[in-house]
């Protein structure tokens, strides 16, 4: 973790960077610009439950500070693209230690093959990524579709026509969020997008660690959808299937015998605007891991049963009040089998 006077450093930097050229960061009539964003928040979860964490939370106790901060530069010129995004974040995932850390979350340059397709090549998230919550409107989101998220040496493609988006990337030798290895990574999708109906279907795969970490292969497919029912209703499907090999086995620092593990999980949301401010926000959800079930030939029966069984249930409700529409404060209970009791955050962008 980088220290305070680290963190000052870089933040100042940046701040620098952008108004050192104040005029450029509005643009010029060419289309050229350099641009400054970023968001600070304030929130976490209440009453995390042990008996139901799966991979949230590095501890369960009565809160979990989920503070975030990001800051980063975005420029243009003539069809080249750039982007430089700073996270200071919680290690808050299983294995983690709670703690403040600042890391370079995107660091790519771009360039647009035409106004409706444009690549990136850099530290990015992959294609997926991008829609992989698509059809859950939830604050915090739900089920986790466990897709690659952002990776260095990648190489994305994304096109808009009209209604029709599509994207692929490929990542050379891809990681976990942890920093362990899981070989190559390829993932894409397809989707039509409407004022009534859109859908996004996604696909991804791995090569697997092959024996260096406890990451083998792996195959997923994943669903997003919305339906705009009313102007001010709206429902949400997110689904998603995952193939996952796993290492059963470690001899020294050899990983050994791979096993497949089938993961799945649903979530079906829905979204009811009571005016231009406030938002209500509903989920139900269905996570189930074959990791989980005591009767799989694969189950790790050095591990304690899971207290909710081969899957998990838990439903939500919540809102969001934006009082500008650069600021959201966000509250959400959870009852069931869920992580935590509730969560509650604000929000504000820039």
């Amino acid at each position: 973790m980088l220290n305070k006077s680290t963190t000052a450093i870089a933040i100042a930097a940046m701040l620098s960077a952008g108004s050192a050229s104040a005029v450029i960061l509005h643009g010029d009539k060419n289309g050229d610009h350099v641009r400054l964003f970023g968001e600070v928040g304030v929130g976490g979860h209440f009453a995390t439950n042990a008996k139901y964490n799966h991979d949230e939370f590095f501890d369960t106790k009565g809160y979990v500070d989920d503070s975030f901060a990001t800051l980063g530069v975005t420029g243009k010129r003539q069809q080249f693209t750039y982007r430089l995004e700073l996270d200071y974040q919680r290690r808050n995932w299983l294995g983690g230690d709670g703690e403040f850390e600042l890391a370079i979350d995107k660091m790519y340059v771009g360039y647009n093959i035409t106004d409706q397709q444009w690549v990136e090549f850099g530290l990015t998230d992959t294609a997926f990524d991008d829609y992989d919550h698509f059809g859950d409107f939830t604050f915090n989101k739900a089920v986790e579709t466990g897709e690659a998220g952002d990776q260095e040496n990648t190489v994305k493609y994304q096109a808009k026509f009209e209604n029709l988006i599509a994207g692929a990337s490929y990542s050379y030798d891809g990681e976990h969020k942890s920093g362990k290895l899981q070989g190559d990574i390829i993932n894409g999708y397809v989707g039509w997008m409407s004022d009534t109906i859109s859908v996004v279907i996604g696909l991804e795969t791995r090569g697997g660690s092959d024996g260096i970490s406890k990451y083998g292969k792996q195959k997923q497919i994943g669903l997003g959808a919305r339906y705009k029912a009313m102007s001010n209703l709206s429902f949400g499907v997110n689904a998603f299937l995952e193939d996952e090999d796993l290492s059963t086995r470690k001899s020294g620092k050899v990983f050994l015998d791979y096993q497949t593990f089938r993961n799945k999980g649903l979530t079906v949301s829905a979204k009811y605007d009571l005016n231009d401010r406030w938002e209500i926000i509903s989920s139900v959800n269905h996570e189930e891991y074959e990791g989980w079930d005591l009767i799989s030939p694969n189950y790790d029966y050095t591990k304690l049963p899971p207290q909710h069984g081969k899957d998990r249930r838990w439903a939500s409700l919540g809102f969001n009040f934006r009082p500008a529409k650069d600021i959201v404060l966000s509250v959400e209970g959870r009852a069931g089998e869920a992580p935590e009791a509730a969560y509650a955050y604000a929000r504000m962008y820039f």
